[in-house]
């Protein structure tokens, strides 16, 4: 059948964002061809006193049940209709959205959400974008299926709606989950101030060792060669005066505030937490570990090693990590016994430099003792012998800014010594470590500068397992991951201050493990689509440098609600050039337009 395609200004973009927006095809008027009818679009324009025929257009057959089928062509120009369904009402084709909606699914609560739907006016707004996002990565990493099989379908999905209303907002508070859930899709019903506090409360030890112990197995099942996790702990203010494990002890920040500590274990491989421990305020780094070994013997950490820092070199804890037959990569002081011998063997060498202690990629010299560590192994009642790997490296432009302010520090000593000057504590220290007293008072001894000078710029690295210098510094150095999870967790995830009872703690924390999980998922996508070879060039210069102005970005994409007579739907807005490219490249599908 043949139409009149002649027109004057129009513009096939604004008017399918015409009909997205208006829900409607209109007017049309019905052409019958040899008993088949059509759905004609038309638009008349008045010139003077006459209608002049401006366009008009075959939408579509239109069947006996008044259902229309849009024609290809009418779609070749409207794509954006492909997925829609078309109704013959009058002289108007109502549109409505396909059956499958991308968004979170509305099964787990799907009554009292949907009684909230049905109470929504026409054209009201919902914001979807970020949710959405928050919500496929959370089906594609197996974070929803790990919930729904621990707290079953109802209770998952309330979960993870608090951790994407964390993770969406840095500020956010419980008490806001109410309203916020009110202007967003989410496939849970809004939920009170107190009914959120219930929900913290209802979350119980045991079922959170089993999510931990489902993620960790993930993790595993993903990680195929030697596993390599970061553990750290850090700090977390509270104003709560009934929470237990509140603290004045470690602080390392807000030293005024009383403070719980949070153990964290995360994947140096994905990124992600795996595991977490909150701990009392008073409890140090030390502490802390131990603790964490006496949960992994409830958790599969075979061909496991931990990444720590120096604050978990002392031998008792090295034994601990043996008998829990724990690999690990750790600093260490230099002034422990067992790395002091080394250090002196290898310190002038290192020092004179050289090509063959020379590690071109670090611009570091390094070398390696390869011992064995003897420890008693209370499960055969005998003493055990394991390798020990110490890596000695010396940074040339460490020692040298070093040795700088040392000298100046040195020289401002003698010269208060001199005058008689009091000292402080940190100068009564240097003292002692540089000068020696005679019977003329305090005098710089060049035989003790000579003995700590040549320990200036060295730093220590010990291993179970990884006997090559470079690549433990490549696996530690790595380990400033659990670092950007901490500043996730405080600064994007409402993490630095514990607002809630002494009963709600641990659930509160727990969601905000989960909104951790998200937003580390996302940032680490990011840095995978830049490191991919075949990101075009187009996608990669759209991809965000910081997750929260992505999400904030994704927080003003709508959906609206349109009613017909029969059915609700709702339509998204139109998602930005930028932002369907960021979504592709971190392998997000793009939602189709309309959603029932």
């Amino acid at each position: 059948m043949k139409t009149d395609t002649s027109q004057t200004n129009f513009d096939p973009s604004a008017q399918e964002n015409y009909f997205i927006e208006s829900g409607v095809i209109s007017p049309i008027f019905i052409k019958n061809n040899h008993g088949i009818r059509y759905a004609i679009f038309y638009r008349n324009k008045w010139e003077g006193s006459t209608c002049q025929k401006q366009f008009q257009k075959t939408v579509g057959r239109i069947f006996d049940d008044d259902s229309v089928e849009l024609g290809k062509k009418f779609l070749s120009q409207f794509p954006a209709l492909k997925d829609c369904k078309a109704t013959l009402s009058g002289r108007t084709i109502r549109l409505a959205g396909p059956n499958i909606a991308v968004l979170p699914p509305l099964e787990p609560m799907a009554q009292q959400r949907q009684a909230f739907f049905d109470e929504l006016d026409q054209n009201t707004r919902l914001s979807a974008g970020a949710s959405y996002v928050l919500w496929q990565i959370a089906q594609q990493n197996h974070l929803l299926t790990d919930l729904e099989d621990v707290f079953g379908k109802n209770r998952a999905a309330v979960l993870l709606s608090l951790a994407i209303f964390f993770a969406s907002d840095p500020g956010a508070v419980a008490s806001e989950f109410e309203i916020y859930s009110h202007h967003t899709w989410l496939p849970c019903s809004p939920l009170s101030s107190q009914e959120v506090s219930e929900v913290f409360q209802s979350i119980l030890n045991p079922e959170v060792m089993r999510f931990l112990h489902k993620r960790i197995q993930h993790s595993k099942s993903s990680e195929q060669n030697s596993l390599y996790w970061s553990f750290d702990t850090t700090s977390i203010s509270s104003y709560s005066e009934t929470i237990r494990k509140t603290a004045y002890g470690y602080s390392k920040e807000n030293p005024e505030l009383p403070q719980l500590n949070l153990g964290l274990i995360v994947s140096e491989n994905s990124g992600e937490p795996l595991y977490y421990k909150v701990l009392e305020g008073s409890i140090s780094d030390p502490l802390a570990l131990r603790q964490l070994l006496v949960d992994t013997a409830q958790l599969d950490t075979s061909n496991v090693s931990l990444v720590m820092d120096r604050a978990f070199s002392s031998p008792s804890l090295l034994d601990q990590l043996y008998k829990n037959n724990l690999g690990f990569i750790c600093g260490s002081k230099t002034n422990l016994n067992y790395c002091k011998s080394v250090i002196n063997s290898f310190a002038r060498e290192l020092q004179l430099g050289g090509v063959d202690t020379f590690l071109e990629e670090y611009g570091l010299q390094a070398k390696t003792s390869s011992t064995t560590w003897s420890y008693y192994d209370p499960s055969t009642g005998y003493r055990e012998r394991k390798p020990l790997y110490i890596h000695v490296y010396l940074d040339p432009f460490r020692a040298a800014g070093e040795r700088e302010t040392l000298l100046k520090k040195l020289k401002k000593l003698q010269k208060k010594i001199k005058a008689k000057s009091p000292l402080n504590k940190p100068e009564a220290d240097l003292r002692k470590q540089f000068f020696i007293k005679g019977s003329l008072g305090w005098a710089y001894d060049k035989e003790l500068w000579q003995q700590n000078e040549k320990l200036l710029g060295l730093f220590v690295l010990v291993s179970s397992s990884v006997s090559s210098a470079a690549e433990a510094l490549r696996i530690y150095r790595q380990r400033d991951i659990v670092e950007k999870n901490f500043n996730n967790l405080k600064e994007r995830c409402s993490g630095r201050r514990m607002r809630c009872q002494e009963s709600a703690l641990e659930g509160k924390v727990f969601v905000l493990f989960l909104s951790l999980i998200l937003l580390m998922n996302l940032k680490m996508r990011f840095h995978r689509a830049r490191e991919e070879e075949n990101c075009q060039e187009e996608k990669a210069k759209f991809l965000p440098d910081d997750v929260p102005d992505f999400l904030r970005g994704l927080s003003v994409i709508d959906v609206t609600s349109r009613k017909s007579e029969n059915n609700q739907f709702f339509y998204w807005d139109l998602i930005p050039k930028k932002i369907r490219l960021t979504l592709e490249a971190i392998g997000i599908k793009e939602p189709p337009r309309f959603i029932t």
